[in-house]
C-alpha cells in the first residue's frame, strides 16, 4: 500500500513538472489565434504571456486584439478554461473572463460539430462597466472619440458557408460624443444613457433600437447600416425623432437661420430626422 501511494504521488509529481515546467505557451497561443481566426479572419490576437494555473486554467496578460492588422483593444488581464467540447469536439470549446482596466467581461467559445471544418462557431460575451475610452479601437472605427462606459451582450456566430451573423444588447452610462465634423457647429453631445440593440447579418448591420436621453437631447433611431472597410465609410440610413432640451435649444437657434426653425408642435412631439451618408461624415437632414 505505501509503495502505491508512493508511485502515484510520483507520477503526479512527473505530470506537474510537464505541465508547468514544459508548458507548450506557443502552441496554446497558436491554438487560440486559430479559434479567433477560425470565428472571423478579420481578427487576429498577439499574446505578451500566459501560464498555466491550478484548478486548471491558463491565464493570459496583455492580450491585444487586432482587426485587420490595426489594434483595437487591450486586455489587460484573462483567464481561459477549457470546456468539454474540447474532448468531444461539440459544446464549449473555451470559457473566459478577464479585466479591461477597470471594466470586467465573461463569455464562451464554442461550436457545433467540432470535427467539420464547416461546423458553426459562437462566441458570447458579456460586459460590465468596459470604459469606452479603454477600446482604442472605437475611434478608428467610429471617427469619434468617446468617453463612457458600455454594460450588455454582444454575440457573433460564424459558419464557412454562411455570412457571419451577430447581435448586441449594450447600455451606455454617462457618454461624451467628441464629433471631428460637428453639424450645426456642435462639438460635443453628452447623453446619461444610451440604451443600444443590433443584429448582424454579414455586412448589413441592423438597428433594431437607439435611444439616447441625456440634457442636450433625447433621441429615437433605428435603421441599417451597410458595412464597409474601412468602417467608416459604412454607409448609414437612420431615421427616427430628436427631442430638444430648452437650454441646448437656444444654442442652436443661433446658428440656424429663422425660416428654418421647426414650428413648436413639431419641437414638442420630436423632429422627425434622417441620419445618410458615411460613419466619417454623417448628413443630417429635418424632414
Amino acid at each position: 500500500m505505501g509503495k502505491k501511494i508512493l508511485y502515484i504521488t510520483f507520477a503526479g509529481i512527473v505530470a506537474a513538472f510537464f505541465l508547468y515546467y514544459l508548458f507548450p505557451k506557443e502552441a496554446l497561443e497558436d491554438y487560440i489565434d486559430y479559434q479567433v481566426y477560425r470565428l472571423d479572419p478579420d481578427f487576429r490576437l498577439t499574446i505578451n504571456d500566459l501560464g498555466l494555473y491550478y484548478p486548471p486554467y491558463v491565464k493570459l496578460s496583455d492580450l491585444t486584439v487586432y482587426h485587420l492588422q490595426s489594434p483595437i483593444m487591450t486586455v489587460s488581464s484573462a483567464r481561459v478554461r477549457p470546456g468539454w467540447a474540447a474532448l468531444f469536439n461539440n459544446g464549449t470549446i473555451l470559457a473566459f473572463d478577464g479585466y479591461i482596466q477597470k471594466g470586467r467581461f465573461n463569455g464562451r467559445l464554442s461550436r457545433e460539430d467540432g470535427s467539420s471544418p464547416k461546423g458553426l462557431t459562437t462566441v458570447d460575451v458579456d460586459l460590465n462597466g468596459i470604459q469606452l475610452e479603454d477600446i482604442d479601437g472605437l475611434r478608428l472605427i467610429s471617427g469619434l472619440s468617446l468617453a463612457g462606459r458600455v454594460t450588455g451582450n454582444v454575440a457573433h456566430v460564424n459558419e464557412n458557408e454562411r455570412p457571419g451573423q451577430g447581435k448586441a444588447d449594450l447600455v451606455f452610462s454617462d457618454c461624451t460624443f467628441q464629433l471631428a465634423n460637428a453639424p450645426f457647429g456642435i462639438k460635443v453631445i453628452r447623453f446619461n444613457q444610451i440604451e443600444m440593440g443590433l443584429a448582424l447579418q454579414g455586412r448589413m448591420l441592423t438597428v433594431h433600437r437607439l435611444e439616447m436621453t441625456g440634457s442636450q437631447i433625447n433621441a429615437r433611431f433605428d435603421g441599417t447600416v451597410a458595412i464597409s472597410r474601412p468602417f467608416i465609410r459604412s454607409r448609414l440610413n437612420l431615421t427616427g425623432k430628436v427631442r430638444l432640451h430648452a437650454e441646448f435649444m437656444s444654442g442652436l437657434k443661433k446658428k440656424i437661420p429663422a425660416p428654418l426653425w421647426p414650428d413648436k408642435q413639431t419641437l414638442k412631439n420630436g423632429l422627425p430626422v434622417s441620419v445618410s451618408g458615411t460613419v466619417l461624415n454623417p448628413r443630417l437632414d429635418i424632414k
